[in-house]
């Protein structure tokens, strides 16, 4: 689904100007790649069974599916569910880089949107990603498919969840996650210049009343098609 920035009083207003100087900022998860299954979380949360109760309730309930959705509810505010993840993880550092290691193992790269990035990137457009998906995650994708990541102008441009340096969480959909992604790119001015793409209908939201244009993922067919009608291009 097409959401075009509140800036623009049509579509093809729209795509006279991105076109030419569209930026396109991606989700990872579920858009970029995609989950094998669950099978290799499982594993990990079984294994944490016995563990201590503080980083079982921290970790298990940040990563129960049941959770997501209470989740969405409460990242504007910040939550303490976030916050007891954080100091399980802080607590028992060795037990939560075991789970990691199980938890960065369930993706897999999206050939077809793989595609589409060196398309887009052939045709001048810049490409950047904002993220919730962990540090520790990213850094494995980027070293097991580093021609994904060679694409992006900045691949480091994400808003990174699992950084234990820091006790501030930000998350799509904050305000404040786009607009430090529109700052570390230079749009902050002109958010109507972006395309963002994501699977989750409160980040899309978020990011269009921001000013941004929007597309909410579905499939690859899908976000071509709508990619090349903001575009106004009858082939990608």
């Amino acid at each position: 689904m097409l959401y075009i920035s509140k800036t623009f009083s049509n579509l093809q207003e729209a795509q006279a100007t991105l076109s030419i100087s569209g930026v396109f900022i991606f989700d990872i998860h579920q858009v970029l790649f995609h989950r094998k299954g669950l099978l290799p979380l499982v594993r990990g949360i079984f294994k944490i069974k016995k563990k201590p109760r503080t980083f079982k309730e921290g970790v298990t309930t940040l990563f129960s599916p049941k959770s997501w959705r209470f989740l969405h509810g409460r990242y504007q505010e910040g939550n303490r569910i976030t916050e007891a993840y954080l100091n399980a993880a802080k607590q028992h550092a060795q037990l939560h880089s075991e789970l990691l290691d199980y938890s960065n193992n369930i993706y897999t790269p999206d050939h077809n949107m793989h595609e589409l990035l060196k398309n887009l990137k052939n045709y001048g457009h810049e490409l950047y990603l904002l993220s919730n998906i962990g540090k520790a995650t990213l850094e494995r994708l980027q070293q097991e498919h580093p021609d994904y990541f060679a694409l992006m102008n900045d691949p480091q441009n994400t808003i990174n969840r699992n950084s234990l340096e820091t006790d501030s969480f930000i998350w799509k959909p904050q305000k404040a996650a786009y607009q430090e992604s529109l700052s570390i790119i230079g749009k902050l001015e002109n958010p109507h210049h972006t395309i963002f793409i994501d699977d989750t209908c409160h980040n899309i939201h978020a990011a269009h009343e921001l000013g941004m244009n929007a597309i909410l993922f579905k499939s690859a067919a899908q976000c071509k098609r709508d990619v090349m009608n903001l575009l106004g291009k009858e082939d990608l």
